[in-house]
């Protein structure tokens, strides 16, 4: 039974990357089963023989054998070609897309090999007609992450497979599970290429063919290690005296971190620490953090840290390696670590001890994660709604935690800009708690949120209004066309009516002899009554074209009416934010400062509308001043030129107020009044 293993490992070994080498291969395997196959395919994951991996999945996809998706799955990291293993899942059913899955989020495998587990669970996802959804959200957080532009492009397609959607570069492109063998193998076993893009060394000295061999034997060259020596230098690698495959087990044997470098995660969980050169731990310690092994990586510290090396071990390293790990939740390794590194002092010991608490206390923060996602996701219950999580948490933390109560009601104010009487609370209780941290209470940055949610909120309801007042011009606009139409149609029967009574008399027939006399007698009075039945109609006839003439103007006036609201509501909605009307002041100019700051003068008249406004408004104008004499970009920002009258300036302090400068720089600076801002054009006139 071994001598059989053995013959079918070595078939394996010798088969090359063609159809003739696999058609053989397959051959030989025919008789076996999948699960034998399987216990094939998992030795070689162990031992990290990606080549024999390859051969072996390709003559199975031949034979149509159906492997063990979680078996399959292992594969991927391992095999020489990521698309090896493409013409077997195609063998497999609905149950490998959550193996797939497991997979495109490992920290083991690469950035490529995982966008490629991902992309054959969307092609399965929609040839069984599954829930997209669970891909779909893999493919997002991989969207998120920084990729290289070729990853990007399989992201996007792997998202459209998903939509059902076609491909706008190559429409007719196949999936990866419509690859067959015929499509990823040449037909023969293609040339030899020793080497890669570096210079190759011998891994063994020259010898020619009839010289004595180099194992002592005394026999000539070419009947003694020849054959051996030609495969060692198929193997050859860039350093003299060694192969890539010596260089892969025993990276130690040459002093270059390039070979930890270019290393995959199954090839490092078999170094030993022990055997690397100081460059090389370092390089192996990196590599190990991006691979997801941080046991490794702790380990390669460990050796480092005892190695006499030329430059001081630093022991920022072990910093940054507990973090990952409590990020990652290992809270067995980071324990190590962090007993490990008693005598060392961390540069952020409260950031890791907080870290710490969240993974061995996790009950304590449950309740409060609880809270935030009710909040972030909208997800109120009727009993809830009325008192908003964040809120809730904003009073909790003020008396003890003001920096916390400060940032959830930052938090509360972006999650909920509708809540407008809430948010006012909550602006009094950042500004009372900024005072707690000695801080200034008017300057915290959700005062300019807040009112610039209020401007959007008020631009929200006159756009509602304006678009109101559309609709009421609309419909009776519409009525008085109804009506308009109702009046000619009525007009149209009126006129009909007249033309008929007025041709009656031109159709009578002649009176007779003998009945002359009595026609005669009522010919005057049936004159008489036609006459006013005539003047009646064209009397109502009048009237009827004077009331549409009527109708008509007041028509005119209503399309009026409705294209200046139009108009009014397109501009209104054109707007990001509220302009800043002032007379003639539509244009904004960037006023920039220059010359040195100055020291503010006050007039009485600033003096007196300080004393009447309300005092948060009062210390803005205060505060707004000092930044402007100041020269702080903030204010400045806010700061516009009155054109009408030179070296006079507006400073926006709310929503509703301005500020009037005069500013001669380097000279004089005078603060003037703060007035409504609709008041700003009398003020022009009056003082300008």
């Amino acid at each position: 039974m071994n001598d059989v293993t053995q013959e079918m490992l070595d078939s394996i070994h010798s088969a090359d990357a063609c159809l003739a080498d696999v058609r053989e291969l397959a051959g030989r395997l025919a008789h076996l089963s999948a699960e034998r196959i399987e216990s094939f395919l998992l030795g070689f994951a162990e031992d990290g023989e990606d080549r024999a991996m390859s051969r072996l999945l390709q003559a199975c996809a031949l034979n149509g054998v159906k492997l063990d998706p979680t078996v399959l799955c292992r594969c991927i990291d391992v095999c020489e070609d990521i698309l090896d293993t493409a013409p077997c899942f195609a063998l497999q059913d609905e149950s490998a897309v959550q193996p797939l899955l497991a997979v495109s989020v490992a920290e083991e495998l690469s950035v490529e090999r995982k966008l490629y587990a991902t992309h054959l669970a969307a092609e399965l996802t929609v040839k069984f007609d599954l829930d997209p959804q669970p891909v779909r959200k893999v493919l997002l957080k991989q969207q998120q992450s920084p990729l290289p532009l070729h990853c990007k492009i399989l992201v996007e397609r792997s998202l459209q497979i998903l939509e059902r959607a076609p491909n706008p570069v190559q429409p007719h492109t196949p999936s990866w599970i419509e690859f067959r063998i015929s499509d990823l193998l040449p037909e023969h076993r293609p040339r030899t290429i020793v080497g890669g893009d570096y210079t190759v060394r011998r891994p063994i000295a020259k010898l020619g063919r009839n010289d004595p061999c180099h194992c002592g034997s005394g026999s000539k060259y070419k009947k003694c290690c020849y054959a051996k020596d030609q495969e060692l230098l198929r193997d050859a690698s860039q350093y003299a005296g060694t192969t890539r495959s010596e260089l892969k087990s025993k990276p130690g044997l040459v002093d270059d971190p390039d070979v930890i470098y270019n290393m995959r995660a199954y090839e490092l969980k078999r170094l030993r620490p022990s055997e690397l050169s100081e460059n090389q731990l370092l390089t192996g310690y990196q590599c190990a953090l991006e691979y997801g092994l941080r046991e490794l990586a702790f380990d390669m510290l460990v050796e480092c840290e005892k190695r006499p090396g030329k430059h001081e071990f630093d022991t920022g390293h072990f910093e940054d390696l507990i973090e990952r790990v409590l990020e990652a939740g290992d809270l067995e390794l980071a324990r190590r670590i962090r007993d490990h590194c008693k005598e060392y002092t961390w540069y952020r010991p409260h950031a890791i001890q907080f870290r710490f608490d969240l993974l061995e206390n996790p009950e304590q923060f449950g309740p409060l994660e609880h809270d935030c996602r009710k909040s972030v996701s909208g997800a109120l219950d009727e009993e809830v709604e009325g008192d908003e999580p964040l809120i809730r948490l904003v009073y909790d933390c003020a008396p003890l935690y003001p920096a916390l109560a400060i940032v959830f009601a930052r938090a509360a104010i972006v999650s909920n800009p509708d809540r407008h009487l809430d948010n006012e609370v909550l602006l009094d209780i950042i500004r009372d708690t900024r005072l707690d941290l000695d801080l200034e209470p008017w300057n915290d940055p959700a005062e300019s949120l807040f009112d610039w949610i209020d401007d959007r909120t008020h631009l929200k309801e006159k756009a509602e209004s304006e678009n109101e007042e559309v609709k009421r011009l609309s419909t009776r606009l519409e009525v008085a066309r109804t009506a308009l139409a109702e009046k000619k149609q009525a007009l149209r029967d009126m006129e009909q009516r007249v033309n008929e009574f007025g041709r009656k008399p031109e159709k009578a027939p002649a009176p007779r002899r003998k009945d002359k006399a009595g026609v005669h007698a009522l010919d005057g009075t049936g004159n008489q009554d036609r006459e006013e039945t005539l003047q009646r109609l064209r009397l109502q006839v009048t009237g009827l074209k004077a009331e549409i003439g009527e109708q008509q103007e007041q028509r005119g006036q209503l399309r009026k009416m409705l294209a200046e609201e139009r108009k009014k509501l397109s501009e209104l909605l054109t707007r990001n934010a509220p302009a800043e009307r002032a007379g003639s002041e539509d244009e904004v100019v960037v006023v920039e400062p220059s010359g040195k700051p100055t020291v503010p003068e006050y007039t009485d008249a600033f003096r007196k509308i300080c004393d009447s406004l309300p005092p948060n408004l009062a210390a803005k104008a205060i505060l707004a001043a000092g930044r402007f004499a100041a020269r702080e970009d903030a204010v400045w920002r806010q700061t516009r030129p009155i054109k009408r009258m030179p070296e006079h300036y507006r400073i926006r302090i709310s929503r509703d107020y301005r500020m009037i400068v005069y500013w001669q720089p380097s000279k004089s600076l005078r603060i003037l009044d703060v007035i409504p801002r609709q008041d700003l054009e009398s003020w022009i006139k009056r003082h300008g």
